[in-house]
């Protein structure tokens, strides 16, 4: 059984690409997640190349349509159907998926190891998942894979602006969405858990502040405060109201104000000193909360 993931280039060169976007995280105890962007133009592809064993499944997004594709699994063609776009199909990786695909395509791969569905499920005091449920070749209209996996390409296009927090955030949301619909998981009812304890808030936000470029992950901050990464990132939503990853940018924000009324720097100095990837990566973000541009709200403010 093959332990390395088949996500980023590993798995571009299944399909005979190169370079292909990623986006990997170890944010959940010691399995590595990753969403990776799959694509190709040109129509008549051919074949994918075998995928070696391993306890994984590729849960993908089918961006746009693909209607000639053809699938087998341990050396038997499956039943499979046209792909319409925004569809999701998963792959067992324990099957020897291989693919024919006549199309072009495009999609985005959600690596998920069963050490993953486990840590979930042993988190919420869930019964272990086996197996997915699913119809293999087949695609599902799954309207909330299709808005969280949306919500992480600007990440796979930007990489260099991504919010670290925000991508954790995203691919929690993706593994319990997964664990729940299609791997039928419920949780034993436990009491509802209350924020953190004033040391953990001081202590997380004392992090971030620190470390104001977004490199933190959740992993790290629920470490410190010794919980698991969703008992910490609910607990934080009660305390502040809000998500770790929105309040480390309105932190962001709040310090960018104060340059930009205190100093003269050129925007992009204050942009790169305040966390942000480029001047234009502030001025997006500025603009989407404050309402205006950062020139524009400078201006306005010392007139």
């Amino acid at each position: 059984m093959d332990e390395r993931g088949t996500y980023g280039d590993r798995l571009g060169r299944i399909f005979g690409l190169k370079n292909v976007p990623t986006f990997a995280t170890r944010t959940f105890g010691m399995a590595q997640l990753a969403v990776t962007e799959i694509r190709c133009d040109s129509p008549g592809h051919g074949m994918t190349a075998p995928i070696p064993l391993q306890d994984a499944y590729i849960v993908a997004l089918q961006v746009r349509q693909c209607p000639d594709h053809k699938l087998w699994l341990e050396g038997r063609q499956t039943d499979s159907r046209p792909f319409s776009g925004g569809v999701t199909s998963i792959y067992d990786l324990r099957r020897n998926p291989i693919a024919y695909i006549g199309s072009p395509f495009h999609s985005l791969h959600f690596y998920l190891p069963l050490r993953a569905l486990d840590e979930v499920a042993d988190e919420i005091g869930a019964r272990r998942i086996g197996d997915l449920h699913y119809t293999p070749g087949v695609g599902d209209d799954d309207p909330i894979m299709r808005s969280l996996m949306a919500s992480l390409y600007p990440s796979l296009q930007r990489p260099e602006e991504a919010n670290r927090l925000f991508v954790d955030h995203v691919v929690l949301a993706l593994r319990l969405h997964v664990a729940d619909v299609y791997g039928r998981m419920h949780a034993h009812q436990r009491p509802s858990q209350g924020g953190l304890a004033p040391w953990q808030e001081r202590r997380a936000k004392d992090l971030m502040r620190d470390d104001i470029d977004g490199g933190l992950t959740l992993s790290r901050l629920a470490g410190e405060c010794g919980l698991s990464v969703s008992h910490f990132a609910r607990a934080f939503r009660q305390s502040t109201g809000t998500s770790p990853h929105r309040w480390l940018l309105g932190l962001r924000l709040e310090k960018a104000k104060a340059m930009l009324l205190e100093s003269s720097l050129p925007l992009t100095e204050v942009a790169l000193a305040c966390g942000f990837a480029s001047q234009s990566h502030l001025t997006r973000v500025f603009a989407r909360r404050v309402g205006a541009s950062p020139g524009t709200w400078r201006r306005m403010k010392r007139s």
